[in-house]
């Protein structure tokens, strides 16, 4: 590492959202130095974790055949994708978020995510349609509304891979074992550089501009323990374990201002036993094949370990409850839970079930004994003679196909648990990202406390707060990433 001036732009993390700005600042003529806390071979933050879909509004199939231009007009004819608007995903983003998420930063986050998608695709990213949120019918995909339709090439390892391919080709230089751990101001409070430290210890380099794409704090355990509650410092971490808060607090110590749901994340079920894997150790990383994570509720009933049902399966769509439900897992007794599924839906899991152990039983007496569970029987007789059978079960809307007299109610998609074999996962709470995060501007500008701009300073990712809150929509923090990772990079520059 070298101590020098001539950087116009720092960006710390490499993450897609960092990525992203790093290619824009590239695109400007800036001379732009990546800073990586992680080996090479671990880079690329939560994005590596995940399935690499990205949110976006669009027009249906036509317009998705045009960010995909090797799909085939057979392809394409196969797709039934409803069309997602910028007014219904603002909508979308408002409601489940109680009407809390900054109003200016979403409708950024909204109406520039598809020309984002589409200058991404122009720097070179290849995408592919989403299957895995597509059902399929026959010959033919169906999309449900607003679910995540397209996705990097090869998932959260591809895009990240392709970004730091992109990113390397257009001159930006990236340094790996190499953490920023204090940003430098001038007399006049301009950030000009950071304080970094690799193998050699700390040096100081400096730049005209710096941009914080680093992360929240869910792999921090103490913080997790200050700021989201008693019991989440024993909470496991589904991402990267290089996420600690670092950006944050740089920022919080020059004056920038916090924002969000700092007692709030995007926590969800995952398998219990991967859950039970110590903190440092790498689980899933592959994509969605190889992720822990199990957030089938449409087709469940799930039950505490003393077989007690204790939400609403049905409430919504998975991308925009899971984010919310994790957190109930905390509170129910051994903070974990029983996912069942019969067999007639045993054959829609996603794919990250493959890689679980579930408990399998040829009746939900026997279920219940192998489980050790005697209530179980019980809520499931309950279950199923509550179920609405008169109204069509969908899984491709929200069909108000419920339950009634019982609580907590199953809003949709309710059907009998009887038919074997029975399947019973066992999961727990995972946490992936924090919602806390400081104040930006719609020039994706860090603001102090006052609410002006902190010359030289800029942010991207999930360090930013003041769009989620309670929970989230699919796609949308790779979108939020990109989106202000673009914009950053090119005012950093500028």
């Amino acid at each position: 590492m070298k101590d020098s001036l001539d950087y116009d732009v720092i960006v710390v993390g490499a993450g897609s959202a960092a990525l992203a700005a790093a290619i824009s600042a590239r695109n400007e003529g800036a001379r732009v130095l990546v800073l990586e806390k992680s080996p090479r071979e671990l880079r690329g933050g939560n994005c590596r974790f995940v399935g690499g879909g990205t949110q976006l509004w669009h027009r249906g199939v036509s317009e998705i055949a045009e960010l995909v231009p090797d799909l085939t007009e057979e392809e394409a004819g196969s797709m039934i994708m409803p069309e997602n608007s910028a007014d219904a995903w603002y909508n979308k983003i408002m409601g489940v978020t109680e009407e809390r998420a900054d109003p200016k930063l979403t409708e950024i986050l909204v109406t520039e995510s598809n020309p984002t998608v589409r200058w991404l695709k122009d720097q070179g990213l290849r995408f592919e349609p989403d299957a895995d949120e597509a059902i399929r019918e026959g010959t033919k995909l169906r999309w449900k509304p607003q679910h995540v339709v397209i996705r990097a090439r090869g998932g959260g390892r591809g895009l990240v891979d392709a970004l730091f391919d992109i990113a390397g080709k257009k001159g930006a230089e990236i340094l790996y074992r190499t953490k920023a751990v204090k940003l430098l101001c001038d007399s006049r409070g301009r950030v000009v550089g950071v304080t970094a430290q690799d193998k050699d210890g700390f040096k100081d380099v400096k730049s005209k501009a710096v941009i914080l794409a680093c992360g929240g704090f869910e792999s921090n355990r103490e913080w997790r323990a200050r700021y989201l509650g008693p019991g989440w410092d024993l909470v496991r971490p589904r991402g990267t374990r290089f996420n600690t808060g670092d950006g944050l607090r740089m920022a919080l110590e020059i004056g920038a201002q916090p924002a969000g749901h700092w007692s709030g994340c995007h926590a969800t079920a995952m398998d219990y036993q991967v859950s039970r894997v110590p903190e440092g150790e790498d689980v899933g990383g592959a994509g969605w094949a190889d992720d822990p994570k199990r957030n089938y509720y449409n087709g469940a009933v799930q039950v505490n370990i003393n077989g007690i049902r204790f939400l609403d399966e049905g409430a919504d769509f998975r991308p925009f409850i899971y984010a919310k439900y994790g957190p109930l897992l905390l509170p129910q007794p051994g903070a974990m839970a029983w996912q069942i599924f019969d067999a007639r839906v045993s054959s829609l899991l996603p794919v990250e079930y493959r890689n679980g152990s579930p408990v399998i039983a040829n009746s939900i007496k026997e279920l219940a004994e192998k489980l050790g569970m005697p209530a179980l029987t019980k809520t499931i007789d309950e279950f199923n003679a509550a179920v609405q059978e008169e109204i069509p079960l969908n899984f491709a809307i929200k069909d108000g196909r419920g339950t009634v007299g019982i609580t907590p109610t199953k809003s949709n998609w309710a059907q009998k648990i009887d038919k074997p074999p029975f399947l019973a996962y066992p999961v727990a709470c995972g946490i992936m990202f924090t919602f806390g995060g400081i104040k930006i501007s719609t020039r994706a500008q860090v603001l102090d406390t006052e609410g002006e701009a902190i010359p030289g300073l800029y942010a991207t990712g999930e360090i930013v707060g003041g769009v989620w809150y309670k929970s989230w929509t699919g796609g949308g923090g790779i979108a939020l990433g990109e989106v202000f990772g673009r914009i950053a990079g090119a005012n950093a520059a500028g």
